[in-house]
C-alpha cells in the first residue's frame, strides 16, 4: 500500500486536498520493522502518529500485577497513535509487530505545519478521536458484560453444583441412618417387654443397667431424629427436591399470608412486621410458583428471628414490594429489611454458601440462605441481592419475572 493511499483512508486527512496529502507523504517517514520488534512502548512520551502499510501488529498494556492484557490487533491500512498529534502524553500502551510491518510516521512537528496551512483540520483530527475514544469505550463495556455474564452464571452453576453434592449425600444418609433408627427402636421394643425388664429386677445394680440403657436408646432415638429432620433440610437444597404448581397468585395477598403464617414467631420474637406494598392497583397478579416464594419469605424471616435482633429485645422488619413495568422482562421485588445486628463485611461473600452460619449455637445449620439462594436463581428465574451493615441490618432484595414461564 502506498503512503498517498493509506493517508486517504485516515479519516481527518481524507479531507485534504491530493496535492497536500502528497505533500503530507513526503514530510513523514516509512519505517521498515521486523516480527517481534516494538513500534512503541508504554509510558514512554509520544511525538508521532502511525499508519501500517503493510503487516500485522498488536496492541497490549499491563495490569496492576504485571500480567500483559492484549487489547486489539491493527493491520494494513489502519492507524494509531493519532492522540500524539494533540499532545506528548506518555504511551498507554505497547504496540508490537506479529510480523514484518511498513509504517508511515508522521511526527507531530510535521503535523502542526499542516495545521497552519488548514486550521480546519484540528475539527476532523478531535472528531475522529472522539470516534476511536466511543469506539472503544463500548468495547470495553461489551467485554464487561460479557465477563460479568460469565460470572454470574458461574456462581449459579457453583451454588447448584454444591446443592445437587448436598442432596445427593442427605439421600445417601438416609439408608444407614434409617438401618439404625431400625436397629435402635428394636432394642427399645425388647427392653421394654415385662420378661425382658424382669431380668434386670434382680439387683439395683442390674436396675442401674437398665436405666442406663434406656436413656442411651432414648438419647439415640432423638438424636436419629434430629439427624433425619437435618437431612431433609439438606434435600431441599436441590431445589428438584421441592414440588410446586405454576398458577396466578393476587402477590400482596400471598405476601400477606405468608406473614400471617410467621405471627406466632413473630410474637414469640417481639418483631413488628409491616408491609409496604408499592404495586398499582390492577397490576399486582403474579405466574409464578407460591410454594417456593412461600418458603423463601418464610426462611428470611426465620434468618430476621434469629439473627438481626439481640434475644428477646425485637425490632421492625419492613417488607417492601415494588415492580418495574419498563423492563423487557417486566419483574417484581421483594425487600425484607431488618434495622439489627447487621453482617459483618468479612461474611457477606460466605452467606450463600451451604453450612455456612455464625449461629450454631442458636440453631442456625448453615441451610437456609442456601435454600432461598438456589430457589430464587432457579425456580424463580431470578435474583438475589444483599446488603448490610454493622449496627445499620440487613436487607435482602429478590427480583423476579411478574410471569414466570
Amino acid at each position: 500500500m502506498v503512503v498517498q493511499q493509506a493517508l486517504e483512508q485516515v479519516p481527518f486527512f481524507s479531507q485534504l486536498p491530493a496535492a497536500q496529502i502528497t505533500e503530507l507523504a513526503q514530510m513523514g517517514r516509512n519505517v521498515s520493522l521486523a516480527a517481534g520488534e516494538i513500534v512503541c512502548h508504554e509510558g514512554e512520551l509520544s511525538d508521532s502518529m502511525y499508519v501500517l502499510l503493510g503487516g500485522k501488529v498488536t496492541v497490549y498494556r499491563h495490569d496492576k500485577a504485571g500480567k500483559r492484557v492484549d487489547l486489539r490487533q491493527f493491520g494494513a491500512g489502519d492507524y494509531f497513535g493519532e492522540v500524539a498529534l494533540l499532545d506528548s502524553k506518555p504511551r498507554t500502551a505497547t504496540v508490537a509487530c506479529l510480523t514484518a510491518c511498513e509504517l508511515f510516521v508522521l511526527e507531530q512537528a510535521v503535523f502542526r505545519e499542516v495545521l497552519t496551512a488548514n486550521p480546519s483540520l484540528i475539527f476532523s483530527v478531535l472528531v475522529a478521536v472522539a470516534d476511536r475514544v466511543r469506539e472503544r469505550i463500548e468495547q470495553h463495556y461489551q467485554v464487561e458484560l460479557e465477563n460479568q455474564a460469565l460470572e454470574a452464571q458461574a456462581e449459579i452453576e457453583r451454588h447448584r453444583s454444591i446443592a445437587q453434592m448436598v442432596a445427593g449425600v442427605a439421600h445417601e444418609l438416609n439408608t444407614p441412618l434409617g438401618i439404625t433408627n431400625t436397629a435402635v427402636d428394636m432394642i427399645v421394643k425388647r427392653i421394654n417387654r415385662p420378661e425382658i425388664a424382669a431380668l434386670f429386677e434382680q439387683s439395683s445394680q442390674s436396675k442401674k443397667v437398665l436405666d442406663n440403657i434406656q436413656e442411651a436408646t432414648s438419647l439415640a432415638q432423638r438424636n436419629i431424629a434430629r439427624a433425619h429432620k437435618l437431612i431433609q433440610e439438606f434435600k431441599k437444597i436441590s431445589v428438584n427436591q421441592v414440588v410446586d404448581t405454576l398458577q396466578q397468585e393476587d402477590l400482596p395477598e400471598l405476601v400477606a399470608c405468608t406473614v400471617d403464617l410467621f405471627t406466632i414467631n413473630a410474637r414469640q420474637a417481639r418483631l413488628t412486621i409491616e408491609i409496604d406494598n408499592q404495586l398499582p392497583a390492577g397490576r399486582q397478579t403474579w405466574l409464578g410458583y407460591p410454594g417456593y416464594l412461600t418458603q423463601v419469605l418464610l426462611n428470611l424471616l426465620t434468618n430476621v428471628e434469629r439473627y438481626a435482633y439481640e434475644p428477646g429485645s425485637g425490632g421492625k422488619v419492613d417488607i417492601i414490594l415494588t415492580a418495574d413495568y419498563l423492563h423487557p422482562t417486566p419483574t417484581f421485588t421483594l425487600t425484607v429489611r431488618d434495622f439489627g445486628q447487621g453482617i459483618a463485611p468479612e461474611n457477606l461473600d460466605r452467606v450463600f454458601e451451604p453450612f455456612f452460619t455464625t449461629g450454631r449455637t442458636k440453631g442456625g445449620t448453615g441451610l437456609g440462605l442456601a435454600i432461598v439462594h438456589n430457589i430464587v436463581t432457579a425456580a424463580l428465574q431470578g435474583e438475589i441481592g444483599l446488603s448490610s451493615k454493622p449496627g445499620e441490618g440487613t436487607a435482602f432484595t429478590i427480583t423476579f419475572p411478574q410471569t414466570l414461564t
